[in-house]
């Protein structure tokens, strides 16, 4: 009796509960490069990578490629009886020195504005440190300076204001090229790639590239930062030197 009791407590606690939920999977993504480096030497014109990967499940992709940090000034230049001068400026902190977006589909198909601005995706979401700035300066002006450092950033090929395309190979596989043009800074970038799905970014995976010079340049390069004042010196004589050279040439011309 008391055996039939516990069964019976057993199988009405089973009714009461439900039946068992299976626990949610995380939602996989897999993602590789051609190479991982792009080596500047005295001939660098410029460099393709192409990024690949699979994903486990259906969703869009997003590769989202952000450069070193840097310092990035913005002058405000206006004529003055008749001279162009610098007046106002404004000091950003961590600027990407490379900025570059590519998606499986128009970027704001796949995501709501919010979770754009929260990933920092797009040149609109930059979240830019401001360093310094003029006395009185508004939002707006600060908006105004960020869009100015953007288009210069556009003009010299660093950053895309419009995503590159991600080609997507059947359900699970996707690829796309990123360009690093012959001006790209040397350092470390970091390249995200998204899956998203419904408007939500399920799985976020992040790759490195290095961007290092080789060769005579390197060796240049490490000087000029290791022993900044020797180089410092060493250039000053050397144009000293190319200066008073090209005089004498000129004199003897003459």
């Amino acid at each position: 009796m008391l055996r039939y009791f516990c069964l019976l407590s057993l199988t009405l606690f089973g009714f009461i509960s439900g039946p068992a939920v299976a626990p949610a999977v995380a939602m996989d993504l897999d993602v590789d490069l051609s190479k991982p480096d792009v080596r500047l030497n005295v001939s660098f014109k410029g460099a393709e990578l192409l990024l690949f990967g699979a994903k486990d499940a259906a969703g869009d992709v997003i590769v989202v490629v952000r450069g070193p940090q840097q310092n990035k000034s913005v002058r405000l230049r206006e004529k003055i009886a008749g001279v162009w001068v610098s007046t106002d400026e404004v000091i950003f902190g961590n600027a990407p020195a490379y900025y570059a977006l590519a998606s499986s589909r128009p970027i704001y198909e796949i995501l709501p504005a919010a979770v754009m601005k929260s990933e920092r995706i797009g040149t609109d979401h930059l979240d830019l440190q401001i360093k310094a700035k003029p006395d009185g300066a508004t939002q707006q002006t600060i908006q105004d300076f960020t869009d100015g450092l953007v288009r210069i950033m556009i003009r010299k090929d660093l950053y895309t204001n419009e995503a590159g395309v991600i080609e997507l190979v059947g359900k699970k596989l996707f690829r796309t090229d990123l360009w690093f043009p012959a001006n790209v800074s040397v350092g470390e970038y970091t390249v995200n790639t998204y899956l998203i799905a419904n408007g939500v970014v399920e799985t976020k995976k992040t790759s490195h590239i290095q961007v290092h010079k080789v060769g005579i340049e390197a060796r240049v390069y490490n000087f000029a930062h290791e022993q900044a004042l020797i180089y410092g010196i060493l250039a000053v004589i050397i144009a000293v030197i190319s200066g008073w050279t090209a005089n004498a040439i000129f004199k003897k011309r003459a």
